[in-house]
């Protein structure tokens, strides 16, 4: 008991020591400010709300002030505890923040803060379509006609997105730009009667608002009941697969039906020329040529049109020898269609054999290769002969030799395809060729030479590049690698075993002296002394 006593004293003299402090200041507990501003709030934009807050003692001066989120405009210059105001216009969620300050009348100052949160209300954005032409409607046949929606706003965010499409029962329209462009622009068709268009923007919109506007497009009545199209006009390289594409006629009556006819240039064969998608293989030419073909359509009732397009044909640049031969692609494990991904740029895609079938030869020869046949006097001709005595090469102008068959006995006649020859005088006659006084190559030279053969006496060893350019690499499992239709004749591989023939270029391997060879078998080179045996075939520039 004595404590409790004591506790109850001790606390009587804490409460009292109090008062008279507060008493001293001259603030009585009764008189202590406050204020309160307020729960928080939620809110749409734009939309009216109201700050309340309560003060004690009144009489004081009250003053609010924001401190977070979009400003409000025309916040009242003399606030009071009671305010109406309006929400901010905002883009997202946001919260506002203010704080009041109450000054009582004795001098003491509280403040207190409420929280505002503005949730944002997306207003849609508004779609304006208008024509960009400066002619009037209603338009034309074939006129372009331009809609653009570059107008069209958005009053809280941006437009993202265009959207254009037709909206009538009428025939689709050709847009010659993007759809989903601020602009689209399309060509005026063909109609019997004056006809309305409806063309549809929705435009989208940062929250992905959508808004949409149609606007009527009239076209007047076209003169006549059927018009051709038959495509733009248009450049390509020779031997490729033109398509021409008359789709874009037009009939107003009834269905129609096409028919291509070529009118001038080099004469093609235009395939599926009854058809509204024909086509045809540009031509072999040496500069560019025009080629005109004319579309003429028509509809069941015998109405028709017609239309033109030029298709300018340029040469390639396949160069001035001939190729390798190669026609064939490959894989890991066999023959497979050229222009595959995963084994691409195959020699067989490229050059002359890529495009053999269609090339305009003048002569006759297996893949790219172009030779016309001479008779013993040097005289041309035709190709279906089967006597000649030497052969052109139409693509670099020389003239080869082309072996006699092998002769009974062996060596006894001078071109003889079994003969063969050192490079130097080594060899002495009649060892492997039918002179007595050497079988070395100037002898046979001169020889041919003496004798005019095929009407010249300039005949020569070829140059490495030279034989080479003659060789057919397509199937190196043939024996030998001359077109066979053509060179019909040469030696037995077991004879000397190898078909080397000479080349007019020297070699300068092992430090010189030797003689550069093509092994007109396997297509490789060597090069051995001159001294060594190998086979020849002549050459000469006309």
């Amino acid at each position: 008991m004595n404590w409790l006593r004591l506790i109850l004293n001790l606390t009587l003299l804490l409460l009292f020591a109090a008062c008279s402090d507060q008493q001293k200041n001259g603030v009585s507990p009764a008189t202590i400010a406050s204020v309160n501003a307020g729960q928080d709030i939620t809110v749409i934009e734009g939309v009216a709300f109201t700050l309340n807050a309560e003060v004690y003692p009144a009489g004081g001066v009250i003053s609010w002030v924001q401190t977070q989120g979009p400003a409000i405009e025309e916040f009242p210059e003399e606030p009071a505890a009671t305010m109406e105001l309006i929400t901010p216009t905002v883009n997202v969620d946001s919260t506002l923040t203010f704080e009041i300050t109450y000054t009582s009348i004795d001098g003491q100052q509280v403040k207190d803060s409420v929280n505002v949160f503005v949730t944002n209300k997306n207003s849609a954005p508004v779609a304006i379509i208008k024509a960009s032409n400066t002619e009037l409607p209603p338009y034309n046949t074939y006129d372009i006609v331009t809609l653009t929606g570059e107008d069209s706003y958005d009053i809280d965010g941006e437009i993202r997105e265009y959207q254009w499409r037709q909206v009538d029962s009428n025939a689709p329209l050709s847009f010659t730009t993007e759809k989903n462009d601020v602009a689209v622009s399309f060509e005026a068709p063909l109609v019997a009667t004056l006809t309305n268009y409806k063309l549809q923007l929705t435009v989208i919109d940062n929250f992905e608002a959508a808004q949409s506007n149609i606007y009527d497009v009239q076209i007047s009545a076209a003169g006549v009941s059927i018009a051709a199209n038959a495509g733009d006009d248009r450049e390509v390289d020779e031997f490729t697969l033109v398509l021409l594409d008359g789709t874009n006629s037009v009939a107003t009556n009834s269905d129609y039906s096409c028919l291509w006819t070529q009118t001038s240039g080099t004469d093609v064969t235009i395939n599926d020329s009854a058809t509204c998608n024909a086509n045809f293989i540009a031509p072999d030419v040496d500069s560019e040529e025009v080629l005109i073909f004319k579309l003429t359509v028509t509809d069941t009732l015998n109405n028709n049109g017609s239309d033109s397009v030029s298709i300018t044909v340029g040469p390639l640049n396949l160069g001035l020898l001939h190729d390798t031969g190669v026609t064939e692609c490959y894989d890991n494990t066999g023959q497979i269609d050229c222009g595959a991904d995963e084994f691409p740029s195959q020699d067989a895609e490229h050059g002359r054999d890529s495009v053999y079938q269609v090339l305009d030869k003048s002569g006759t020869g297996s893949q790219s290769f172009d030779f016309t046949k001479f008779d013993v006097n040097g005289d041309e001709i035709e190709n279906d002969n089967e006597v000649f005595s030497c052969v052109r090469d139409n693509f670099t102008g020389l003239i080869w030799e082309v072996k006699a068959q092998i002769a009974v006995p062996q060596f006894s006649t001078l071109r003889g395809a079994e003969n063969y020859y050192s490079y130097d005088d080594t060899a002495v006659g009649s060892s492997s060729c039918s002179s007595s006084v050497s079988c070395g190559v100037d002898t046979y030279v001169n020889s041919v030479n003496t004798a005019t053969f095929c009407g010249g006496a300039n005949w020569r060893v070829p140059t490495y590049m030279e034989l080479l350019s003659i060789i057919n690499y397509n199937d190196t499992d043939q024996d030998f690698l001359l077109d066979s239709e053509l060179f019909r004749y040469h030696p037995n591989r077991t004879t000397l075993g190898h078909k080397f023939y000479w080349t007019s270029d020297e070699g300068a391997e092992g430090g010189g002296g030797f003689q550069w060879v093509l092994d007109l078998s396997t297509g490789d080179d060597s090069v051995i002394l001159p001294s060594k045996s190998a086979y020849i075939m002549l050459v000469r520039t006309p």
